[in-house]
């Protein structure tokens, strides 16, 4: 009987013990609700980690208006493994990492232009990491970045994300997911691009802005481009809408198309030996400003000189851009040896060892076909 007792009691302590643990993980006030992580490497090569969480003690004491900011807190932490040095979170705060709420991830310099394997091994086997999660260069720290103030508040991680999400508005700004960048990462090539952040001040004010595209060659850091030079690079990437395109047409006349639809196809053959890329892309906008007033591009021929002018000025641009790719910056990052590899495998195995070169020296021929659908209000006289 004595016996029974002392098993059963065991039974209620280890009982007691899981549900209080259980308690004690769900309660919010005991998870550190991660809203953004920073990787850097310091000069003695171990790894600096910043998070931006949101901050659950001053939440709780505040309002609990929901259109409010939450509080924000930054934690930075300095270890051997990236792994480790986040976990390392805990021994000094004492809560829990909660990942699941992660709006971002921010590789810094001293990452980027090293190589990245430990960091993209790291985020494929950590499952706690949502795959959707946007990831993203730093141009200088990943830690100025997460740690920036405006006055008083962090700026937080959220408007960052906010901000990259815009690219199905803006193209001259490009998104790369973690699934996405692993992805690419497996790749021949290991190739890829991401948004470029930076950390800007004017009159006081402190903000963190996307200046552009940063673009790698097997996971190392090569050149950035521009956020004009973007646009033309999503489209190559076959990811353009509802986004403004500015040109001149007739003698030095402005005109701004609305891209309300577009569609990239890209095709290879082989020539000579090399391979020919052909990349075709058909463009529906509205005309949506004309120098010159209201009479401007209202007759046929008018329309037909925007057209032209616009189909030339994205087939050069095009031009340029994947000039600039494989020849200054030797990166695939839009993923043309993806499309050789499943076109032509046997002459891709031949050349899998030599495909900077190849590349160098394949032909790219753009054609660009553009509808312009509307050109504004009719006009009763």
């Amino acid at each position: 009987m004595r016996k029974a007792g002392v098993v059963l009691l065991a039974f209620l302590l280890a009982f007691y013990t899981f549900n209080s643990q259980e308690i004690y993980k769900k309660d919010i006030r005991n998870r550190l609700v991660i809203q953004g992580i920073g990787i850097d490497i310091e000069k003695d090569g171990k790894y600096s980690v910043t998070i931006q969480a949101i901050d659950t003690n001053a939440q709780s004491a505040t309002s609990s208006d929901s259109a409010s900011q939450p509080p924000l807190k930054t934690y930075q932490m300095k270890g051997d493994t990236i792994y480790t040095t986040l976990k390392s979170v805990t021994e000094t705060e004492g809560k829990i990492p909660l990942y699941s709420q992660n709006r971002i991830i921010i590789l810094g310099k001293s990452i980027t232009e090293e190589n990245m394997d430990d960091v993209i091994d790291f985020f494929v086997r950590d499952v706690e990491n949502g795959s959707s999660v946007y990831i993203a260069a730093a141009e200088n720290s990943a830690s100025e970045i997460l740690q920036a103030k405006n006055g008083e508040e962090y700026i937080s991680a959220r408007s960052i994300e906010m901000g990259i999400s815009s690219y199905e508005y803006d193209a001259r700004i490009f998104n790369m997911q973690l699934y996405d960048l692993i992805n690419r990462y497996n790749s021949s090539t290991k190739d890829f691009a991401m948004p470029l952040l930076s950390l800007k001040e004017k009159d006081g004010e402190k903000s963190v802005e996307i200046s552009g595209t940063a673009l790698f060659n097997s996971t190392k850091y090569r050149e950035k481009i521009s956020k004009d030079q973007t646009t033309f690079f999503n489209i190559l990437y076959d990811s353009v809408n509802n986004t403004a395109l500015s040109y001149d047409y007739d003698n030095n006349k402005k005109v701004s198309l609305n891209i309300v639809d577009s569609k990239t196809e890209r095709k290879v053959t082989m020539k000579d030996g090399k391979p020919v890329f052909k990349i075709k892309v058909k463009m529906q906008a509205d005309i949506s400003e004309v120098s010159g007033g209201v009479s401007s591009a209202m007759e046929i021929e008018d329309i037909d000189k925007i057209k032209l002018a616009g189909e030339e000025y994205v087939e050069n641009e095009t031009k340029k851009l994947l000039n600039s790719l494989y020849n200054e910056y030797n990166s695939d990052s839009v993923g043309l040896a993806r499309l050789l590899y499943i076109c032509e495998q046997d002459f891709f195995k031949q050349n899998e060892k030599n495909l900077d070169s190849v590349l160098q020296n394949s032909i790219y021929e753009v054609e660009v076909e553009l509808e312009i659908r509307r050109i504004g209000h009719e006009f009763i006289t």
